[in-house]
C-alpha cells in the first residue's frame, strides 16, 4: 500500500467535459509555466543518474521512473536498465519483501529488450485476493502474494496500454478490479470499497491516477471518479502530491477546475518536496503528461 505524499501546478484553459471523456482529445502544453518544480526535480538527481524517494536518498525505480516521465530524461532510464531486476521486474527488495515498481517503470521505458521482460513480468504477475466483492478479478499487487491494489492495477493499465495493448486478458482483468474497487458513488479508497460493512471514502490522488488509467475504456466509470474529483481536490490540496496528482487528471480531462488547480498550485514553494511530489507537479505542468495519455 502507497504512503500519501505530495505537489504541484497546472495548465489554464478550460474544455467540454462531455468532450473530454473521449480518448482522442490532447489539451496543449503549458509552456509559458514556471521551471521551479522542474528545476527542482533535475537538482535532487542522484550521482548514479537515479533519482531517491527524496533528495540524497539512494535511487529508486518508482521516483526514478516517474522523473523520466516528467523530464522525458534517458539518464532516468540508463539508470532503471542498470537496476532491472533477474524477473523483470522494477522495484527494491529488502529481506523477502519485493515491491513491485513495474507497471511505472515499464511505462518509463524506450522500447527494447527490457521494456518487454518488463511487460512480461507484469503479464505474469497477479494480486492474491482470494474470494470477494472483485469476483475472479486480480489486478496487480504491490508486493508478492499479497492483494490487488488500485494504485499498481492503475500503473499496470497505463503501461500494457501505451506498449502492449494486444494483452486482452489482463487489460480486462485491471479494469474488472477497478470497477468493482469503486467507491460508492464513485472514485476509489486505495484498496477495498468497504471494510466491516462501513463505505469507505474515496481519496484525491487515488481517484486521479486512476482516471488515468480509466479514460477512454469505461466513460461511466471514468465520469463518476471525475465527479469525486471534482468534488474533493480542494478538501485534499493541502496535501502537494494529491493536488500534483489531482492537477494533472484534471488537465487531462479537460475540467473546468483545471486552471483554479493551477493557481492554487501556484502558492506552493519547491523547496523541501520529496521526488515523487516534484514529478508529478512537473508531469501535470508540462509535455510530461503526455506521457500517459495512452491509446
Amino acid at each position: 500500500m502507497a504512503s500519501p505524499r505530495t505537489h504541484v501546478r497546472i495548465l489554464r484553459g478550460g474544455g467540454d467535459l462531455a468532450r473530454s471523456l473521449h480518448p482522442g482529445c490532447h489539451p496543449p502544453d503549458n509552456q509559458g509555466m514556471p521551471l521551479a518544480f522542474e528545476d527542482r526535480l533535475r537538482a535532487s538527481r542522484n550521482t548514479d543518474g537515479g533519482f531517491g524517494p527524496i533528495e540524497g536518498a539512494a535511487s529508486e525505480a518508482e521516483p526514478t521512473a516517474l522523473a523520466a516521465l516528467a523530464l522525458d530524461d534517458d539518464g532516468s532510464r540508463r539508470w532503471l536498465l542498470a537496476n532491472q531486476r533477474g524477473d523483470g521486474g522494477f522495484g527494491p527488495v529488502v529481506g523477502s519483501v519485493v515491491r513491485d515498481d513495474t507497471g511505472v517503470a515499464a511505462l518509463a521505458l524506450a522500447n527494447g529488450a527490457e521494456r518487454e521482460r518488463a511487460l512480461d513480468h507484469l503479464v505474469a504477475t497477479f494480486g492474491s485476493n482470494g474470494p470477494g466483492a472483485e469476483g475472479d478479478a486480480l489486478g496487480w499487487p504491490w508486493s508478492d502474494g499479497t492483494h490487488g491494489w488500485v494504485e499498481p492495477t492503475s500503473w499496470a493499465l497505463l503501461a500494457l496500454r501505451a506498449h502492449r495493448p494486444n494483452e486482452a486478458a489482463r487489460l480486462a482483468d485491471g479494469l474488472a478490479l477497478l470497477r468493482s474497487r469503486e467507491s460508492v458513488g464513485g472514485g476509489w479508497n486505495f484498496g477495498d470499497r468497504t471494510m466491516l460493512g462501513v463505505d469507505l471514502h474515496p481519496y484525491v490522488q487515488t481517484t486521479a491516477l486512476a482516471l488515468f488509467a480509466v479514460h477512454g475504456l469505461d466513460p461511466g466509470l471514468a465520469s463518476r471518479g471525475l465527479d469525486v474529483l471534482l468534488r474533493r481536490w480542494e478538501a485534499e490540496a493541502a496535501g502537494l502530491l494529491s493536488l500534483a496528482v489531482a492537477a494533472a487528471a484534471l488537465r487531462r480531462f479537460e475540467a473546468p477546475a483545471a486552471p483554479v488547480a493551477a493557481r492554487r498550485l501556484e502558492a506552493f514553494d519547491p523547496s523541501g518536496a520529496d521526488t515523487v511530489a516534484l514529478a508529478w507537479a512537473t508531469i501535470a505542468l508540462g509535455p510530461g503528461l503526455r506521457s500517459l495519455e495512452v491509446p
